[in-house]
């Protein structure tokens, strides 16, 4: 029976071979397997080195969030987490209130200089740099037709005292009347004319060195008027140059600064600037304008200099500006002395002080506790920290006054934080400073000036011992 079934079966094969090969179907190929071919891998092995390699990935990525999670952490404790405690001395300081500001610097005087007459012009003897005196001839212009005006006046002048003396010997008293009023006007021609002929030249009305040329040999000009004077921000405007004398120089005024100022200097010819005396065109806002007097002392630091120059508050302006919505209020600070290394233009930095208290005695804020209801500092005594209470003052940012409990030179317990610093104060607005018998520097704030200092005497360019922030 089953030599039976295998036939069949067999037959089954035979025929659905048959069948195949008459639709056009070839047979499939029989299965061959190289000798060095390995055997498909089941499914489960795949799964499981799926899962190996994910497992792998995800121990990576959380052991570099580990890593920079330590890394940061530990830098952070490092810079901040490290407290250390120190002993600083109570110390007696003079405690300053300052109004800062930026400003720039200018000539107290300066002329702005331009011909009278009009005409060409036909010399100039100075270029910028060069020092003159008041007085000295800087430029000329062709004097032709002034000289001419000269000769004509005077023979009109001639003429008229002719007529006079003809009308006196005939004791004629109309014709003597008449003779006298044209002698008046010919003799008045003839000063104009030779006012005229010296305003040919044009002279500098100070002493000071050239700062602008702004003409040249053939050039036309038109005759004006010039300006001599001050350049503070809040002065007023100087005054126009006199036809009469011997010069083309104005008269003397307070040029105030901004466009009236710029626009004489640029107007002008030739302009000469004294260097024996300085002033600082600064601003400060509404807040800090009531507290500003004049004389009061200043501390001057123009851009790029080592050392600070010193002033006093010449004029503080009561008309503001104003300018996306905050007002500035001018104010002239007069440099003391004639220092040197100064120019014109430079921008500075200024410290007006507005308030001085000396022998104030001070510790560092931080040292400041709150304990059962009481103001405390600690000190060490007898190697163990103990509560002492004290009565505080005026808290100036990194330094608190102590009225009551504590002397200078008793040492206090303050706690700072390794690598975090302190800054200063920035630029602009009210501060305060010290100067006094210690300094707490370091970590215990910008504002101190360790070792303190002496405000240096009245001397030129030092700070004056006028009035003011006391």
């Amino acid at each position: 029976m089953n030599q039976a079934l295998a036939e069949a079966g067999g037959c089954v094969s035979v025929a659905q071979g048959s069948r195949r090969e008459t639709e056009g179907e070839a047979p499939p190929p029989p299965s061959r397997r190289s000798a060095t071919e390995q055997p498909p891998a089941s499914p489960r092995r795949h799964r499981r080195r799926r899962t190996v390699i994910v497992v792998v990935a995800v121990l990576v990525v959380v052991a570099a969030a580990a890593g920079t999670w330590f890394y940061l952490h530990r830098s952070s404790a490092s810079a901040t987490e490290a407290p250390t405690t120190q002993l600083v001395a109570a110390s007696t300081e003079t405690v300053k209130e300052t109004v800062s500001a930026t400003g720039t610097i200018q000539p107290a005087n300066q002329a702005n200089l331009k011909f009278a007459q009009t005409g060409k012009v036909t010399a100039v003897g100075v270029k910028v740099g060069d020092t003159v005196t008041a007085g000295q001839t800087l430029a000329s212009i062709d004097a032709t037709s002034l000289q001419a005006a000269v000769t004509l006046a005077q023979q009109q002048l001639t003429a008229a005292q002719a007529q006079l003396t003809a009308a006196t010997a005939a004791a004629n008293s109309g014709q003597i009347a008449s003779a006298n009023a044209q002698v008046t006007s010919a003799q008045s021609k003839l000063t104009a004319a030779q006012d005229a002929l010296g305003q040919a030249s044009l002279t500098s009305s100070i002493a000071g060195t050239v700062a602008a040329v702004n003409v040249a040999v053939g050039d036309s000009v038109t005759g004006g008027s010039s300006t001599s004077g001050s350049t503070g921000s809040t002065g007023s405007t100087g005054s126009t140059g006199s036809t009469g004398g011997t010069g083309g120089s104005g008269g003397t005024g307070s040029a105030g600064a901004g466009s009236t100022s710029a626009s004489s200097a640029s107007s002008a010819q030739v302009v000469v600037i004294a260097t024996n005396a300085w002033l600082v065109n600064s601003t400060v806002g509404a807040a800090d304008l009531a507290k500003l007097k004049n004389g009061m002392q200043v501390t001057i630091t123009p851009t790029g200099a080592t050392q600070p120059i010193f002033g006093t508050v010449s004029t503080v302006g009561v008309i503001g500006t104003t300018s996306g919505g905050t007002s500035t209020f001018p104010v002239t600070i007069a440099v003391t002395g004639s220092p040197t290394g100064v120019y014109a233009g430079t921008t500075a930095s200024v410290v007006i002080t507005v308030k001085q208290v000396p022998d104030v005695l001070t510790v560092p804020t931080s040292a400041i506790h709150e304990e059962n209801g009481q103001t405390v500092v600690y000190q060490m005594k007898n190697g163990a920290q103990v509560s002492t209470p004290v009565t505080v003052g005026t808290v100036y940012g990194t330094t608190t006054q102590i009225t009551k409990g504590l002397n200078a030179g008793d040492e206090v317990v303050v706690t700072a934080r390794v690598g975090r610093t302190s800054t200063g104060n920035a630029t602009g607005g009210t501060g305060t400073t010290r100067n006094g018998t210690g300094g707490f520097g370091g970590n215990f704030g910008g504002n101190v000036n360790p070792g303190g200092g002496q405000v240096p005497g009245q001397a030129p360019g030092q700070a004056p011992a006028g009035p003011g922030g006391n």
